[in-house]
């Protein structure tokens, strides 16, 4: 009781403070389901048997729900509809479906494996490939501050959301455990939320559509703060504006490290300057923006090169890549944007 308590003390002040200054975000109100379904996950022991079901459904919701906001926070452009986003309605929905008529060792074997052990292993799948959005991206976040917030953020609940949903699945816990889990993730979780407040869910709003820079150049205008850049800052500036104008952006699967080891300047200096000097608050969005002003040039001045040369050599992979980053900036896709300029120079 004493760790229900604890834990339940700490949930709710976490609550509180992500309904009163998060609850206009879309994943500050999923983190709110991730609080809600925390605290059954804790109380679900001290339920009445014939409500117990209320609390096993929703508990059984923490991985799909860690799943979306690992895609919220860290994911450049969040993929809800896809097939991890399936894995982790089914890990949810299946369970709920499946308990009052599939009761394992009684229950047909295919019914208990639809019904209860593959909703699990979709569990374990959608964990960790939240938490492999965590590894992936965390860097790519330019604010200092708000990047090593986020990630301490997702590992503390993810730790816990894995660790809880193996001993349910296992059944190799004791009761008490639920009190440790929980109390100890939403303690940390509230330090952490306290302490970066102001930057740990702030995020780009994935509802607004792109803005469409055509005429977007190799090097931003600054974006000054107050007191105007430091004489290192506008220096890094400088080098990092003559390397990009060389074409640099080009380079295929750049990375900050990359860019840094090119221009002899630390990662962390690198950061400030394209986030506060040039504007940007992730590095995915720069490169991108200089690629497909770069790509969207060659498009007017060589109709007849194909849109694939084009995407490689602006530094793509793959054409759907180059696609979807496209579509994202100029809201159109690189054939429909050069079939416009065709209507045009024809009027």
């Amino acid at each position: 009781m004493l760790l229900t308590g604890f834990g339940l003390g700490c949930l709710l002040p976490l609550f509180v403070i992500t309904l009163r200054d998060f609850r206009h975000l879309l994943v500050g109100r999923v983190f709110l389901l991730v609080t809600l379904t925390s605290a059954a996950f804790l109380i679900d022991p001290l339920i009445p048997r014939e409500w117990r079901w209320i609390t096993s459904d929703l508990q059984t919701a923490l991985p799909g729900l860690f799943w979306l906001l690992c895609q919220l926070i860290f994911a450049p452009r969040p993929r809800l509809k896809s097939v991890w986003g399936a894995m982790a309605l089914y890990s949810f929905i299946a369970p709920a479906l499946a308990r009052p008529f599939v009761v394992p060792g009684e229950s047909p074997a295919v019914a208990v494996f639809f019904g209860w052990r593959l909703g699990q292993f979709f569990e374990y799948v959608v964990v960790l490939h939240g938490l492999s959005f965590v590894v992936r991206y965390w860097r790519n976040d330019l604010v200092e501050t708000r990047r090593k917030a986020r990630l301490a953020f997702l590992l503390i609940i993810g730790s816990a959301v894995g660790v809880a949903t193996v001993s349910l699945n296992f059944g190799i816990y004791h009761e008490y455990i639920r009190g440790i889990i929980t109390g100890l993730a939403a303690f940390a979780a509230l330090i952490c939320l306290v302490t970066a407040r102001s930057g740990i869910m702030e995020l780009v709003d994935h509802d607004q559509p792109a803005k469409t820079r055509f005429d977007v150049e190799v090097q931003r205008p600054p974006v000054e703060a107050p007191d105007g850049p430091s004489v290192q800052q506008s220096q890094d500036a400088g080098a990092l504006g003559r390397l990009m104008a060389s074409g640099f952006y080009r380079t295929e699967k750049l990375t900050l490290r990359k860019l840094s080891e090119a221009t002899e300047i630390p990662e962390y200096r690198l950061r400030k300057v394209i986030n506060q000097t040039l504007g940007y608050r992730n590095f995915n969005d720069y490169i991108n923006q200089l690629r497909v002003a770069d790509a969207a040039e060659r498009l007017q001045s060589e109709p007849e090169t194909p849109v694939l040369n084009i995407s490689l050599d602006v530094g793509y992979r793959t054409l759907s890549s180059f696609n979807r980053a496209f579509r994202d900036i100029m809201s159109t896709t690189p054939t429909e944007f050069r079939q416009q300029l065709e209507g045009t120079d024809k009027s």
